[in-house]
């Protein structure tokens, strides 16, 4: 469904990425080789540790997916319960339109916040992991349509089947629309990965305190979205 999004609303699921990405490679240096926003990579180290007795490490990694999954389902709630203007039009539910739900990023804001918060306390440093994985959960909330993901933003699996099939389809048919497609997942896939290489640096640079610049961007993103959805409900 990335291919059916508006050019601002891919720049706005191109920036929620690249945001996720960040955290990831930060928290990927600072943890030890765990992840904040990958659960396929988080599942599979769980597997292992346990297949290997490494009980504190397989504790660590499905702490942190339990911790997306609750920020998932924050975000869930935020939508269907949040400010109504916020909430997706009805007509777009009769119909293919796909829309961002404010109350999903503004969750993810709340949880980034606080985990920046967290961050730079030393007693509440342990946490912090957990809450931005939980932030980078609710992200996954802001494309949905009926209570479904339709655009996951934070696991780019997907995303790369989608590139792979778009990208044939370009070269069998030399159609310019499924080219178009490919370089819009090629965007999408390129933003976590750039994002990851920043957080990265950025950790190198600043240490733990690098994720107030995540926080900076979701402050942005989160005030950029209320302002188009007031101007178009208006």
């Amino acid at each position: 469904m990335a291919a059916s999004l508006s050019t601002r609303q891919h720049l706005l699921a191109v920036g929620l990425t690249a945001n996720a990405g960040f955290v990831d490679g930060l928290f990927f240096i600072h943890l030890g080789g765990y992840f904040v926003s990958f659960m396929s990579g988080n599942s599979t180290r769980a597997a292992a540790e346990l297949s290997q007795g490494n009980y504190l490490a397989w504790l660590a990694a499905s702490s942190l997916i339990v911790a997306f999954v609750i920020g998932v389902m924050l975000s869930s709630f935020a939508v269907r319960f949040g400010p109504k203007y916020f909430h997706q039009p009805a007509e777009s539910l009769l119909t293919e339109q796909v829309t961002p739900h404010g109350s999903a990023v503004w969750m993810a804001y709340a949880l980034m916040l606080l985990g920046g918060i967290a961050a730079v306390i030393p007693s509440a440093e342990m946490v912090a992991p957990f809450i931005v994985a939980a932030a980078t959960g609710a992200i996954n909330g802001t494309f949905t349509r009926r209570g479904e993901v339709t655009v996951g933003l934070t696991y780019m699996t997907g995303t790369l089947v989608k590139m792979g099939q778009a990208l044939a389809s370009a070269l069998a048919l030399r159609s310019p629309v499924y080219l178009s497609r490919f370089l819009r997942y090629l965007l999408l896939w390129a933003a976590i990965a750039i994002g990851s290489l920043i957080g990265g640096f950025s950790y190198l640079e600043f240490g733990i305190a690098a994720i107030w610049l995540s926080v900076v961007a979701m402050t942005v993103l989160s005030v950029a979205l209320t302002w188009r959805v007031r101007r178009r409900n208006a």
